[in-house]
């Protein structure tokens, strides 16, 4: 393979790894935020962070990117093994609330995949600089 073909397939990358961000970026935005707020009421307690969030961001296109990545930092910290992390998601939202996989689903794959995206976006830029 040559370099020309490499670089080829390096800029074709990062261009699909850009419509894949800015498809999950939409995907959280409209389908995934209902989801979102369930998992908010869910998990919302008194004194935790959620609540605040739910206010403080309100349902603009900004407040809803927001709100999921602290959705999705929740779900990460609760699922950690070290006691730390579960302190920390303790005071985003209750670590024993019951979350069905579908929804647990909604709140970490789009936000994952949009880091994902990202994160090859990021790497074929260093990769042309």
């Amino acid at each position: 393979m040559t370099d020309e073909t490499f670089r080829l397939i390096a800029a074709y990358t990062g261009v699909g790894a850009i419509g894949g961000a800015l498809l999950s970026l939409l995907v959280i935005l409209t389908v995934a935020f209902s989801r979102v707020a369930q998992i908010e009421e869910l998990i919302s307690a008194a004194g935790t962070s959620a609540q605040r969030h739910q206010k403080v961001w309100g349902n603009a296109p900004f407040g809803r990117l927001m709100r999921s990545s602290s959705v999705f930092t929740f779900l990460v910290f609760r699922a950690a093994p070290f006691d730390h992390l579960k302190r920390s998601a303790a005071q985003i939202g209750d670590v024993s609330a019951n979350l069905p996989l579908r929804l647990w689903l909604w709140g970490l794959v789009p936000p994952l995949s949009l880091f994902g995206c990202c994160s090859i976006f990021v790497l074929i830029g260093l990769f042309f600089s």
